[in-house]
């Protein structure tokens, strides 16, 4: 069984079987969230999440605080600086408040913004900061 957004037509990319840890859509979530595999978010979520997979904020979500994982897909709102090790996306639906940080960002059109840009090859020095 896939992920997909509220219409139900596009795959998120994350496989049900290889979610971790989910914050369910009538839950709030407030302090520091850890793990090696994967999280995904339908309610609230207050503080830092350190995840080493995937982290999936859906188009019911709201995170007030500090994103870090491996490949982060951003449907709902997210007011704190987010950092990806591989791939961020912020799908048409996405709200961000926040610097973003990855090797790829992809944007949808009609998503949002506010912050700073900075696309990394894998290597700090060669920081590519923008403003929007």
């Amino acid at each position: 069984m896939g992920i997909f957004d509220k219409a139900g037509s596009k795959r998120i990319g994350l496989v049900m079987e290889g979610v971790n840890s989910v914050v369910g859509e009538k839950s709030a979530f407030k302090g520091e969230f850890t793990t090696a595999g994967s999280f995904h978010i339908n309610g609230e979520f207050e503080g830092k999440i350190s995840v080493g997979g995937e982290v999936i904020v859906s188009s019911a979500a709201r995170v007030l605080g500090e994103i870090d994982g491996g490949t982060i897909v951003i449907s709902g709102r997210v007011d704190g600086n987010v950092r990806a090790k591989e791939t961020l996306e912020i799908t048409k639906s996405g709200r961000v408040n926040g610097d973003l940080t990855a090797q790829r960002i992809n944007i949808e059109d009609g998503a949002s913004y506010h912050g700073r840009v900075s696309v990394q090859n894998g290597n700090q020095s060669d920081q590519q900061p923008q403003n929007s």
